[in-house]
């Protein structure tokens, strides 16, 4: 059978309840993760939808709509809500990994705050034209109060979209301090450096924008 084209650009999310022994990096629900529950509340196929994930006590919501506009299909935008079900204070660390990849074509320029958040991409895809996704801080559920909010950044060559979990499991160290004012300080992993994948020639770019927090938490995420 011929492979599918590339897709000319994959954005996604992953995501790490941070425990001592480092946690389980989840990534799109793959059945073996054993979640207690996932799928689609209400979507239409096309301008929005409605997800929800159940993971050990986790639960995350995910939400797009699509907004009218653009020469090629239109805006969007993706915000993530994670909240605990009947855990006790301090809720376990997060992280929500939010990437975006090529596989082979366009390009990816990050841009980035005090050198450790990644504010937005901008790039270009055949299919999309000049493209802008943009990362904004994440907010208490209530949407209004910001949330602090540690912040990491990897940029690696990507062996194909099909390893992407093993690129970022291998680039986790817990060198990182969660340190939130007038809370306790606690150790958690994060991306730090990648050092390839033996076995395959990197055939794309991955620009991944980390954000731990203390959930509940919303993060949300726009393209343009």
């Amino acid at each position: 059978e011929a492979e599918p084209p590339p897709l000319p650009l994959s954005p996604g999310l992953m995501w790490l309840q941070q425990r001592d022994g480092g946690g389980s990096l989840r990534h799109t629900c793959e059945q073996s993760d054993g979640l207690s529950r996932y799928g689609w509340l209400m979507h239409d196929g096309e301008n929005f939808g409605v997800q929800e994930i159940e993971d050990e006590g986790l639960l995350l919501k995910t939400e797009f709509v699509k907004r009218p506009g653009g020469e090629h299909g239109g805006d969007w935008s993706w915000r993530v809500t994670a909240r605990m079900k009947g855990v006790g204070s301090p809720a376990p660390l997060l992280s929500l990994f939010f990437y975006v990849a090529t596989d082979g074509q366009g390009t990816l320029q990050p841009h980035l705050e005090n050198r450790t958040r990644l504010a937005a991409v901008t790039g270009t895809a055949e299919e999309l034209g000049r493209f802008t996704l943009t990362f904004l801080r994440p907010t208490a559920e209530s949407g209004e109060d910001p949330k602090y909010a540690s912040y990491n950044y990897l940029e690696a060559a990507s062996p194909g979209l099909h390893r992407l979990t093993e690129v970022v499991r291998s680039s986790l160290s817990n060198r990182f301090v969660f340190a939130p004012p007038g809370g306790p300080r606690r150790r958690f992993f994060a991306v730090d450096a990648f050092q390839g994948l033996p076995g395959e020639p990197p055939r794309g770019r991955l620009l991944l924008h980390q954000v731990t927090l203390e959930p509940p938490a919303t993060v949300e995420v726009t393209f343009e």
